[in-house]
């Protein structure tokens, strides 16, 4: 039972480490190229949206 309790605590050491890693990650800025792509693609997923919703109109007889 001994060499569960070790792995186990290796485990758990390890779990704390990569805990503190992904916040480390999570909270560095964005570079701005990052922020220009995520932009980027706000502005066409927005207009294909309005596009979507124009062509359901249509289709449904609003316009």
């Amino acid at each position: 039972m001994g060499q569960n309790e070790t792995d186990r605590h290796f485990e758990l050491r390890n779990l704390d480490k990569s805990i503190e890693e992904a916040a480390a990650e999570a909270s560095r800025v964005n570079p701005k190229e990052h922020v220009r792509r995520l932009r980027g693609e706000n502005r066409f997923m927005l207009l294909f949206l309005a596009l979507v919703i124009g062509v359901a109109c249509y289709l449904l007889g609003v316009f």
